[in-house]
């Protein structure tokens, strides 16, 4: 088992995250107005306050170099 640190995930790939979340709740609720970037920032701490710090996932789900 390797173990990803849920923070530094979401930091490394916040910009994507960020993108894909704001876009799936653009679809289902168009008429809503919000702040994405309070909203994208309460959704990370949410996401990181369910999860340990650290999490173990397959070997499989992990990659190493050289590719």
């Amino acid at each position: 088992m390797a173990k990803i640190k849920i923070e530094g995930i979401f930091k490394h790939l916040e910009y994507e995250i960020k993108r894909a979340l704001i876009k799936t709740v653009k679809k289902h609720f168009p008429e809503k107005e919000f702040d994405e970037r309070v909203f994208y920032k309460d959704f990370a701490e949410a996401v990181t306050s369910e999860c340990k710090r650290w999490e173990s996932i397959p070997d499989d789900l992990v990659e190493r170099e050289p590719y």
